[in-house]
């Protein structure tokens, strides 16, 4: 299920761009959070993607 990885990684990246895309980086309170969350989820989803596999 490598495919959810990469789609969380892209919905990360697109939260943490979208104040400057869809132009709203001038209200700082919501700019703020995007950025935040998009930072989060892309930092998860590449630790998912790339982090140590253990066996079970």
């Amino acid at each position: 299920m490598k495919y959810i990885g990469w789609a969380q990684l892209v919905l990360g990246l697109w939260i943490l761009a979208s104040p400057w895309i869809l132009g709203f980086a001038y209200v700082n309170m919501a700019m703020w959070s995007s950025v935040l969350v998009g930072i989060s989820i892309a930092i998860l989803s590449l630790w998912e993607l790339f982090g140590e596999k253990t066996e079970d």
